[in-house]
């Protein structure tokens, strides 16, 4: 069972405040026996007082926690348990507004919750590079679930947002909170729909061939497409190593030299096993498993995901509860909300400028719809 550490390090607005005037003084605030993996300053987040803490969510694998919230609020409140995108870094933010969880901190009315995974910032384990996905949602269950009983937090209801591949563990984590008898408010993903993981690689190789600089004659898809289709079911589906699959032949092997993302012993910085196992997950099932409000946003210029993708949430949720769920398509952005002027420009992420401040203001203001 996984024990909070009943100590919060900067647990106080004064080493909070002590932290952002002084970085160099930030670990002082520290008062938790994780000890940080990195030398910089504690989070400092306009207007937002953060404490920082772990729990162990298995034997020897004790991950950072981070609970947010305003600093004029000093009291509990309802939690936005957050799931992340898919590479390895810290959920800590740098110092300043904060971007859009930022803002989610200060303008939500809610505790943004947040959890390092394994072998990121400063949590203990193994790599994040070697977390496999199943070990992945269990760590965020456990976690969270100890969180839900701190006394900064009001468990009553609880939301839950998950952006990029945070949108496949949302549905799955929130699921399972839900099952262990917490009441799921609301549910937001950004940058995820809820298609198989097979489908999402696939759909993968079909914009890379259709987008990348080095242009693929249209001619010649249909049989690239035909080939890759092959390849990440032998691979995905099938459970089946990269390298294995390129012994069948000469088509396989010049597949597997070229899928994008596909490295020597990972994609996309996580090991096979994540991705195979994310591929027998059953996505749309959790979605409709939930009694919540939801809100999908999906950005037009999307260089991994479809439109799709982000629908059938949609439709599934309102099918089971009319009205229960909204799309918002944000036009013109990408996938991490930066704003191009042409697909192809978004593909090839050149030029750009950041707008995750309309997503996150997306996120606030229906919020504020659905708490009236």
């Amino acid at each position: 069972m996984p024990r909070l550490r009943s100590i919060f390090c900067m647990a106080s607005r004064l080493a909070l405040i002590f932290s952002s005037s002084f970085p160099s003084l930030a670990n002082t605030a520290l008062d938790d026996p994780l000890p940080r993996q990195a030398d910089k300053p504690l989070e400092a987040i306009t207007d937002v007082d953060t404490f920082y803490g772990s729990v162990e969510v298995e034997p020897g694998v004790r991950l950072r926690t981070l609970i947010s919230r305003p600093s004029s609020i000093d009291k509990p409140m309802h939690p936005l348990l957050f799931t992340q995108w898919v590479s390895c870094g810290s959920v800590e933010l740098s110092p300043g507004a904060g971007g859009m969880l930022g803002m989610l901190a200060r303008e939500s009315n809610l505790a943004l919750v947040r959890v390092d995974r394994a072998g990121a910032g400063d949590s203990q384990g193994p790599a994040c590079d070697k977390l496999d996905y199943d070990t992945e949602v269990a760590h965020y269950i456990s976690a969270f679930e100890e969180l839900l009983k701190d006394e900064r937090i009001d468990a009553s209801k609880v939301y839950v947002f998950g952006q990029s591949l945070g949108s496949t563990t949302a549905p799955l984590v929130a699921s399972a909170l839900q099952n262990k008898g917490y009441n799921i408010e609301a549910a937001m993903v950004q940058g995820g729909g809820a298609l198989t993981h097979l489908e999402r690689m696939i759909n993968f190789e079909r914009f890379y061939l259709e987008r990348r600089p080095t242009a693929i004659p249209r001619a010649e898809i249909h049989e690239q497409m035909t080939q890759r289709i092959i390849f990440q079911t032998e691979y995905l589906a099938k459970g089946r190593h990269p390298d294995e699959i390129a012994k069948d032949s000469s088509a396989m092997q010049a597949i597997r030299n070229d899928v994008r993302g596909l490295d020597k012993d990972n994609q996309y910085g996580r090991p096979f096993t994540w991705h195979q196992q994310a591929a027998q997950q059953n996505f749309l099932a959790a979605w409709e498993s939930l009694n919540s409000k939801v809100l999908v946003i999906f950005n037009e210029f999307d260089q991994f995901e479809t439109q799709h993708g982000h629908q059938i949430i949609v439709d599934t949720v309102n099918r089971k509860s009319p009205g229960t769920a909204k799309l918002i398509v944000q036009e013109k952005m990408g996938h991490s909300s930066w704003l191009y002027d042409s697909m192809e420009q978004a593909y090839a992420d050149e030029g750009g400028e950041r707008y995750s401040d309309v997503t996150g203001r997306a996120l606030v203001d229906w919020l504020g719809s659905i708490m009236k």
